[in-house]
């Protein structure tokens, strides 16, 4: 399918073999969470529900479960609103002329808010480059310094 995530048998480097212990019941643990559903929740409109489709099998190669549910579904409505206000900014300016001056076009804020929640939202989900490079990069181990310990951070 795609990439899966690098279990912890499979990774190089030094780990104590406590440390190897709470990775793999981490990784135990996340495996026995309830997996999100293949179906789209009811209350999503159809451009939702079809973002929704497109990237659940994405978002089963990252240790997404049913309890992100929101969070997937808020990303998928976010979504549609920004196709749907976008859509309509296409015969409408994005500043309107009012009997009292100029507004900016509620459409245009529409979109505007629905992108800044999709930014919001994806990074916890693992849908950005960034996320997923922290979810699939070991942590580096402090390394101790012998001579600090002797004679201290001067």
């Amino acid at each position: 399918m795609g990439r899966s995530r690098k279990l912890t048998e499979n990774k190089k480097g030094r780990i104590s073999n406590e440390e190897k212990e709470a990775r793999q019941e981490s990784e135990k643990l996340i495996s026995e969470l309830t997996p999100i559903s293949i179906s789209p929740p009811d209350w999503l409109d159809d451009i939702a529900k079809a973002e929704y489709k497109r990237i659940i099998p994405l978002l089963k190669e990252l240790p997404i479960a049913s309890l992100d549910l929101s969070l997937v579904s808020a990303y998928c409505q976010a979504y549609s609103d920004y196709q749907q206000a976008n859509e309509r900014l296409k015969d409408e300016p994005a500043i309107i002329e009012t009997a009292h001056g100029t507004k900016i076009n509620q459409n245009h804020t529409i979109k505007r808010d629905s992108f800044n929640a999709i930014n919001s939202i994806t990074p916890k989900l693992g849908m950005t480059i960034d996320s997923r490079l922290k979810i699939f990069t070991p942590k580096k181990e402090e390394q101790k310094d012998p001579f600090k310990e002797l004679f201290g951070d001067d």
